[in-house]
């Protein structure tokens, strides 16, 4: 049989598209089959093409590696070789790194391993062999051996910052730029080439070393992808600015995109990681930067926040969640029981507040408050912040549900599961709270967010009250990009002072004879 020219194959009853490939002849025997089959797990066609071509190169690659002629392998050569190892080990746990205890197990197991090459090759072998095979490489017996040294260094290392994140202490790894950038030394000062995915993990190394969103390099990642896919190449030199825009405008003619999704999601991941190429001399100039797309303004036909109405129906709901039929958990019950009216009463992110703990919740100055902070996970600013209670919500019983609660997280049961970059468990209950929204509390209107509505309609009932602007800005976490702003403090005796000011949400009468 006459295999097609090689192109993403689409699964008739699943639509997910794969890779299929002929194993050259010579080497059926060595591989063991005659085919190669691949999930590219996407069902879109342009993501496809681009993960097509990836994994065509990598086999490519493999095949390279099993007709190579052993070679003896420089140290500095094993050692950037090794640091795939240590790279895949800290993505791998990125978020999630789990239990001391078991890093502690680990560090010891690996101590023993020390000098002792048979349990050195059984740890170690299947893995340099694995990395050999992805660079198209083939070593004499002696370099193998050092790469597995080397790996062994490299994995206690990923296993001791590891033990640290397990700890609480997430700062970049100070050795973890011992390893050389490129597995081939001079190969790419030869050639001269680069690649638009090497520019990538250029500009994702310094942004997650600045402590930023681990989400957002999954989302450029892909949008890089999409480019990649466009171009048929990744060669990040041979990009103009004629590319991207003819990319930019595939992406709104032909994919039918937004121009805003274009321009600040598509086009700004473009730009930034070129940019970051262009900043540290690895290409000459930025090819997005010179492209532009006119975004048309957007027609507002409704508030952004919710109104009177949406408000109260929204809260009226939360009061009666716990008490819902059906075997929804206590984690939920209590997101759609206090997270709308958290938010109401703070103008907080969703985020923000699902992600609360029971000792985010503190008194300052002896004013009931809570604490919003990247250590519990993703705040926008990447700044702490306290902010006060409104006496409302104390009256309610939420300081008493926070007395009574277990340690830890309090809209969800904390879960050792390995999620996606930048996708955490409170984030899951964002969802969870938006879906309520829409389908309890019955606030259908899509011209209104379900979650960010309440941050509007904050703003909106700060001023009828009368809160000063960098009251409002100081509670909700907004920043005004003036620098007065970093002058004196905001004292909880004044912020809440400035919350009180705010109405409070009546109940309904049902809910308020049960109280």
């Amino acid at each position: 049989m006459v295999l097609p020219m090689s192109r993403p194959l689409k699964h008739p009853k699943t639509g997910v598209y794969y890779l299929r490939e002929r194993v050259p002849a010579d080497l059926v025997a060595l591989v063991g089959r005659r085919e190669i089959w691949k999930s590219l797990r996407t069902k879109e066609p342009a993501m496809a093409k681009g993960l097509h071509a990836e994994e065509k190169r990598k086999l490519d690659l493999r095949w390279k590696s099993l007709r190579a002629k052993p070679e003896a392998l420089p140290h500095q050569q094993l050692v950037a070789l090794s640091g795939k190892l240590y790279r895949r080990v800290m993505e791998m746990h990125e978020v999630e790194p789990g239990e001391p205890g078991i890093w502690q197990q680990t560090l010891r197991i690996v101590g023993e391993l020390d000098g002792r090459a048979d349990a050195m090759e059984q740890w170690y072998g299947e893995s340099a062999d694995a990395i050999l095979a992805e660079e198209g490489l083939a070593t004499d017996n002696h370099s193998r051996a050092r790469l597995i040294q080397e790996a062994h260094r490299a994995f206690r290392q990923a296993a001791d910052q590891q033990l640290k994140r397990s700890q609480g202490d997430y700062r970049p790894d100070p050795d973890a730029d011992r390893f050389p950038d490129v597995s081939k030394p001079d190969e790419g000062k030869k050639s001269g080439a680069i690649s638009i995915i090497d520019l990538f993990e250029l500009w994702e190394r310094d942004h997650l070393a600045d402590g930023k969103s681990a989400r957002t390099p999954r989302d450029h990642r892909q949008k890089l992808d999409d480019l990649v896919a466009f171009l048929g190449h990744d060669d990040a030199k041979g990009v103009t600015p004629k590319n991207v825009s003819d990319w930019t405008e595939h992406l709104r003619h032909e994919r039918k995109l937004a121009a805003k999704t274009v321009a600040d999601k598509y086009l700004s991941a473009v730009r930034a990681v070129f940019g970051a190429g262009v900043a540290k001399f690895r290409i000459d100039h930025n090819p997005a930067a010179p492209v532009s797309i006119r975004v048309p303004k957007r027609k507002i036909e409704r508030p952004k926040g919710f109104t009177d109405d949406e408000a109260k129906q929204i809260l009226n709901a939360a009061l009666e969640a716990p008490e819902a039929p059906g075997n929804t958990s206590l984690e939920n019950r209590r997101a759609y029981r206090w997270v709308p009216w958290i938010c109401a009463y703070t103008g907080a992110r969703c985020g923000e507040i699902t992600q609360l703990r029971k000792d985010d919740f503190v008194k300052e100055a002896g004013v009931s408050c809570i604490r919003i902070t990247p250590e519990a996970g993703s705040v926008k600013t990447g700044q702490f912040r306290i902010v006060p209670l409104h006496p409302h919500l104390v009256e309610q019983g939420l300081l008493k549900l926070v007395a009574d609660a277990k340690e830890g997280p309090l809209f969800y049961k904390p879960s050792g599961r390995k999620r996606k970059d930048g996708v955490t468990q409170a984030s899951y209950v964002v969802g969870k709270v938006s879906k309520w929204v829409r389908d309890v509390a019955k606030i259908t209107d899509r011209r209104v967010q379900p979650n960010h509505g309440w941050r509007h309609r904050f703003k909106t009932q700060a001023r009828d009250a009368g809160i000063e602007q960098r009251y409002m800005d100081a509670i909700q976490g907004h920043e005004d990009g003036s620098a007065s702003v970093q002058y004196g403090e905001n004292t909880m005796k004044a912020l809440s002072r400035e919350i009180r000011k705010l109405s409070r949400y009546s109940l309904t009468d049902s809910v308020a004879r049960q109280r």
